[in-house]
This record gives structure tokens, C-alpha cells and sequence, in this order.
């Protein structure tokens, strides 16, 4: 499946390139490529499973509600940090929080790739 392949690499490649950023103190551009490596592996999980690709947030947050109540409370609970990169500085917590949101959603979903796995280590 060919949309289930380019979610994987957008994946891969936003979370490659906040991990560059992190090193070089751009907490804000890191901050938003890993919520944006987020919902890819996040719409890489409901594509997989449930053959359903959102278009939206709103769309996302929907399918995660009805579909996969675990996973959406997780990524709610963090939903925030991005939209306050809208208007304010981040934090390096933020940071950690998106990272260990990530490995906590790879670490529980056997839906993942091993690409997937081994760019954050989890293999």
C-alpha cells in the first residue's frame, strides 16, 4: 500500500530531522516536527489497521476516539504542546514528553513497522 509506505518515510524523516534540530537548540522546530512524526505514525496505525486515513485533525481525533480510546487519550494529552508552539517558545520538556509519547506508542502497538521501530530505537 502505497500511502501506508509514504506515512512511514514522512515518519522517519520528521523524526530524523527533530533529532537534528534537538542538537542544535531549536527546541520550537523540533517541537513541531515530532507532533508532526506523531500523527504520521498515528494515521500510519489507523491506515493499518482499520484501512482509515484522516483528513483532518478533527477527522484523527474522531477515528482515535471511536476506534482506539487508549491512543487517544495519549495523544490528546500532549495535543496541546503543539498548538503552543502557535504563539510561544518551547520547552525542553515538551520535547521529552513528544519523544517518550512516541516510543510509548511504538512500544504498544504491534501495528508498527521495523523501519519505524528502529529509528527510535525500539526494536
Amino acid at each position: 500500500m502505497a500511502l501506508l509506505d509514504d506515512l512511514e518515510s514522512i515518519f522517519i524523516e520528521e523524526y530524523e530531522s527533530a533529532s537534528i534540530l534537538i542538537k542544535h537548540a531549536k527546541q520550537k522546530s523540533a517541537t513541531v516536527l515530532l507532533s508532526k512524526a506523531l500523527f504520521a505514525l498515528v494515521d500510519y496505525l489507523l491506515l493499518k489497521k482499520y484501512q482509515k486515513f484522516p483528513k483532518s485533525y478533527t477527522e484523527r481525533f474522531r477515528l482515535l476516539e471511536a476506534k482506539e480510546k487508549e491512543l487517544y487519550a495519549v495523544v490528546d494529552s500532549v495535543w496541546s504542546k503543539y498548538t503552543d508552539t502557535y504563539s510561544k517558545p518551547s520547552s525542553e520538556e515538551a520535547i521529552t514528553l513528544l519523544k517518550n509519547t512516541i516510543q510509548e506508542i511504538i512500544t504498544t502497538n504491534e501495528t508498527n513497522s521495523e523501519k519505524i521501530k528502529a529509528i527510535v530505537g525500539k526494536k
